[in-house]
């Protein structure tokens, strides 16, 4: 299939690229180039702190949305100054595809990863392949199309429990759960209090059998002040399931929910 870069579109947010460490989940610690897409499906209005007001500690940035053709795109990966994040995807850094909810818009996705690996090879050759992974909140099914990019492409779930504040028929897709079971994806929880842990068991692990290494635990928190406030507890949870444990990075760090 012929793709056409000048007429291809993604909506991107106004944070589009950046690159940092991922902070969160399976590849915590570990260089990234984050691509962030507009629109979301879910609102985790029952995560509102002090902190973040929004429930959703991305909601000013995938909110906003940037009509942008594949060409701009990939014109973007060297236009901030002193930045080229092809370079940073060579040197071995991950591309995290993040929102929102990135397969809001999977049809151009598949399209534009497909491009993108063409143009990526085109500069490199065979050296350094691309590794990508999305994070997605397993509400939508992702297309079988993804099979033939399963040696680049993997998922980060992050499925939400009632206490996200969205209803269940919104929340809880039982066919894309079994879905990334079987593709061992990483499932990432946001855990609020004990009673969390009782949902996470009854309605994922012991549903849809997800074995312990592939579970992280993470504060719900939106500063580093309410990371401090909350990890202990976590992590013990943690410890106590003999499960992974997930800070959130870029709180400890640098304070900020968004690195832009």
């Amino acid at each position: 299939m012929k793709i056409d870069p000048n007429a291809e579109t993604l909506i991107l947010s106004d944070d589009k690229l950046f690159y940092t460490i991922e902070g969160e989940g399976e590849f915590v610690g570990q260089p990234s180039v984050f691509m962030r897409l507009a629109m979301c499906n879910l609102t985790c209005s029952g995560f509102a702190s002090e902190s973040s007001p929004n429930g959703c500690d991305s909601f000013i940035s995938w909110s906003v949305k940037n009509k942008m053709t594949f060409q701009e795109i990939w014109d973007e990966f060297f236009s901030r100054p002193g930045e080229n994040y092809i370079e940073h995807l060579h040197k071995g850094a991950i591309l995290k595809l993040t929102g929102g909810e990135p397969l809001i818009q999977q049809k151009q996705l598949l399209k534009f990863i497909k491009w993108l690996e063409v143009k990526y090879y085109q500069q490199y050759g065979g050296a350094n392949m691309l590794t990508i992974d999305f994070e997605t909140n397993a509400t939508i099914m992702p297309d079988p199309e993804w099979m033939d990019l399963y040696s680049v492409v993997s998922f980060t779930t992050s499925p939400k429990l009632s206490t996200n504040g969205d209803p269940l028929e919104k929340t809880y897709k039982p066919e894309v759960l079994a879905w990334h079971a079987e593709m061992f994806s990483g499932f990432k929880f946001v855990v609020t209090c004990s009673e969390d842990l009782d949902e996470i068991w009854s309605k994922f692990v012991n549903t849809f059998g997800i074995a312990n290494h592939r579970i992280w635990l993470m504060p719900c928190c939106g500063s580093r002040f309410e990371h401090e406030q909350e990890c202990q507890a976590v992590a013990e949870y943690a410890k106590a399931l003999h499960v992974n444990f997930s800070p959130r990075l870029h709180l400890v760090i640098w304070d900020k929910a968004l690195l832009v």
